[in-house]
């Protein structure tokens, strides 16, 4: 019986067969879903984020918008300073927003003691001058009179019949080649005669 020396320490045994250098196919694979899944995962992400950015641009200058609307009423009375409460609405003279001087003209055309409302696009700023770079914002003003105890109650009374006044500036958006606003942000405030 022949015995087999040791080798050397540091050496390989003769008998072992050596591997080749490099990846198999299966750790290429691995190492390819891996690195692929990372990637898709970075994609959605980044369009998770770029609808968040789209939507908060939205939102900040549909309030802006609508902020700009109460800064420009903040001011008025609620009827005509000279004709008083004898026409509500706006008066025939009063065609565009830089002639209005009381917030019932904004309530628009009259019918059966409620208003039409008014309608701004391109939206228009405390300044009255119309925001042209907008294109596709609308600014809808609605005024309407309620009942001191019922604010926010959804029955509105006749223009005019109370001294209180609740002021709504819904603020629309409509996409490039969309053919539908879409409802931004909405902002109420009650206005009293004082």
């Amino acid at each position: 019986m022949m015995r087999t020396r040791n080798p050397k320490p540091g050496t390989r045994h003769p008998r072992r067969m050596r591997r080749a250098a490099g990846f198999t196919l299966i750790e290429a694979a691995l190492t390819t879903i891996i690195v692929g899944t990372g990637v898709l995962a970075i994609i959605a992400a980044q369009q998770a984020y770029h609808m968040k950015n789209n939507w908060a641009t939205r939102t900040t200058t549909a309030m802006l918008l609508a902020n700009e609307m109460r800064e420009l009423t903040l001011q008025m009375p609620l009827h005509d300073p000279i004709t008083g409460e004898t026409n509500y609405g706006p008066e025939s003279d009063e065609t565009s927003v830089v002639a209005f001087d009381d917030l019932d003209d904004f309530a628009g055309v009259i019918t059966s003691g409620s208003g039409a409302g008014t309608e701004f696009s391109p939206p228009v700023n405390a300044l009255r001058q119309e925001i042209s770079d907008l294109t596709g914002w609308t600014q809808k003003v609605k005024v309407e009179s309620v009942l001191p105890d019922y604010l926010d109650a959804a029955f509105a009374q006749p223009l005019g019949s109370t001294d209180v006044m609740r002021v709504t500036v819904e603020v629309y958006y409509r996409e490039p080649g969309a053919t539908v606003d879409e409802p931004i942000t909405k902002l109420t405030w009650i206005v009293t005669d004082d």
